[in-house]
């Protein structure tokens, strides 16, 4: 239960500041200086958030091995790809 809610706290601390981003345009004050493009980072804040919830929600298909066969790779993917976004947010943008 205690790392089912710790799981949940993290999934909230990568989505609320990437929706945050991806509305207002607003950083946390550590990332103003670095972040170029922060549309791009909170996008990459949420994708983050779905794979990491998704990856967590994987006890809950246990039983059905099919599924996480499929969800487990997705999750992860989807994981990196925001964070891969985030990444690229640090860059300007290509003209």
């Amino acid at each position: 239960m205690m790392w089912t809610a710790l799981g949940a706290l993290a999934c909230a601390l990568l989505a609320v500041p990437g929706a945050i981003a991806l509305t207002t345009g607003w950083l946390p004050p550590k990332l103003r200086v670095a972040v170029v493009r922060p549309k791009l980072w909170g996008y990459g804040g949420l994708l983050s958030a779905v794979g990491l919830t998704t990856e967590m929600s994987l006890s809950v298909l246990a039983p059905a091995e099919q599924l996480i066969d499929f969800f487990g790779p997705l999750g992860f993917a989807l994981l990196l790809l925001g964070f891969l976004l985030q990444s690229r947010a640090r860059r300007p943008a290509a003209l």
